[in-house]
């Protein structure tokens, strides 16, 4: 049991409603903690809104997003910025007059310039964008939608519902967060978006709007799949019941203009996704090996391909990648990179230079197909590894001169009868849907066919 409100007009209306509330409260047994309990408050924050003598207001937390939202330095910012304000303009009254000033800078023969006219007209489309009718009241019998988008300078998250916003986030990435791949950084958007809208999600359906598609078949495996920093990002939303879909860059207004603004500092409490580095001991491999990997991999030119994807996203299809790394566009979404090396869920990425070295220690002791490529699900991985290993153990002298073979069964005759007939063989073949018997006599190799009418056991005559 949670969130308690008790109000009056007087203070003496109050307090009588409050006695009574308490004394409901002892008589069903319930024990409320002192230290959360406040009393004559004259607001309350709840549900995103303040509750106070003045009437409704809404939270300064839930638009402080648009609120410190920094202006446009140049045409580019202006025109996402316009994205997001087009996108409810039709809750806006009088929007064209309001982005008139605003209007002239996007005309092609118009030098960038901001006077005191766009810095006006800027401070109302804010405002607005901040106030009903835009900013709609939340209806828990509604269904709910968060639109996140993630930049390389930080994280943006709305609230929606039937396509209106009820609430604004945003933050800035820090230091770590910004050396992210970039499907952990749309990742983390959705963890930033459920942490702050908490009390609208939890405990029903919620759709995710996301215009990075790789997120939607990971949240459709196995978290074990994943690399160890989404496996965490993961976790920490397993209590909403997500249902991630993909949505293209440019349907994402409010989400894409958030994200790009360096507003809303990460606090120091805020939740870490740190690797610090990929260590040996849960993995059989050896530091040196381990290293060396890391080495050869700066060098690889795949390699360097892949952590170009990785970090900055994939293209729209498969058709648009380079040719040397067209086999990992199936896998997309489970690739990582850590301290330069490249992996696929737990298993390191070898770089070409290195995978005839590391056939030879999956193949030491001369383990058979099926045993080396169980070794190599643990540790390694390379498109085409399988057919490598197969190759590689087919190769092996060693193994072909001491591979189990099927035992020849010597032929065993049949002794020679002393008479015609006196030894027949019998059997029953079919041609052309017609079944016959033929009776073959060991002693002269004669044989008799006859057509069968029939091949049950009743049949007594041929």
């Amino acid at each position: 049991m949670d969130d308690i409100l008790v109000w009056g007009k007087t203070i003496d209306e109050h307090n009588d409603r409050l006695h009574k509330v308490l004394e409901a409260v002892k008589r069903a047994n319930i024990k409320l903690n002192r230290i959360k309990c406040k009393f004559q408050m004259p607001e309350v924050k709840y549900m995103g809104h303040i509750i106070g003598k003045d009437g409704l207001k809404t939270a300064e937390d839930r638009v402080k997003s648009i609120a410190d939202f920094p202006k446009p330095k140049n045409v580019k910012e202006l025109q996402r910025f316009f994205g997001m304000v087009n996108y409810v303009g039709r809750f806006v009254k009088n929007l064209t007059a309001l982005t008139e000033p605003l209007r002239q800078l996007l005309e092609k023969n118009t030098a960038w310039h901001w006077e005191d006219r766009q810095q006006e007209s800027f401070d109302k489309l804010k405002k607005a964008l901040t106030e009903a009718p835009v900013l709609r009241y939340f209806n828990p019998k509604e269904e709910v939608t968060i639109s996140v988008d993630a930049s390389s300078e930080g994280l943006g998250a709305c609230l929606l519902q039937k396509g209106q916003p009820v609430a604004y986030a945003s933050r800035a990435l820090n230091k770590s967060e910004r050396n992210y791949a970039q499907i952990e950084k749309e990742l983390l958007a959705i963890v930033f978006a459920c942490k702050k809208f908490h009390q609208y999600l939890y405990g029903q359906r919620v759709d995710v709007e996301t215009d990075h598609k790789p997120l939607e078949s990971l949240f459709r495996k196995r978290i074990m799949t994943a690399p160890p920093r989404i496996q965490r990002m993961m976790l920490k939303v397993q209590n909403y019941e997500l249902v991630v879909q993909y949505k293209p860059g440019k349907e994402l207004y409010i989400a894409d203009t958030l994200s790009r603004t360096k507003s809303g500092e990460v606090p120091d409490d805020y939740d870490r996704f740190a690797i610090h580095g990929i260590s040996s001991s849960y993995l059989p491999i050896t530091d040196e090996k381990l290293s060396e990997v890391a080495k050869q991999s700066r060098n690889d030119e795949e390699m360097s391909l892949l952590r170009n994807v990785i970090f900055n996203g994939w293209p729209k299809t498969s058709s648009e990648c380079h040719y040397l790394i067209k086999d990992y566009w199936n896998f997309r979404e489970e690739l990582s990179v850590y301290n330069g090396i490249v992996t696929k869920g737990q298993r390191l990425v070898i770089p070409s230079s290195m995978r005839e070295d590391i056939l030879y220690y999956l193949h030491l002791g001369h383990a058979g197909i099926e045993k080396c490529r169980m070794r190599a699900r643990e540790v390694v991985y390379w498109p085409g590894i399988n057919a490598d290993i197969e190759q590689k153990v087919m190769s092996c002298s060693t193994c072909n001169r001491y591979k189990n073979k099927q035992c020849k069964e010597p032929l065993i005759p049949h002794s020679v009868p002393l008479r015609p007939w006196q030894k027949v063989g019998i059997d029953l073949f079919e041609l052309d849907k017609i079944s016959y018997v033929v009776i073959v006599d060991y002693y002269s190799k004669f044989f008799e066919i006859n057509e069968l009418k029939s091949t049950t056991s009743k049949a007594r005559s041929i």
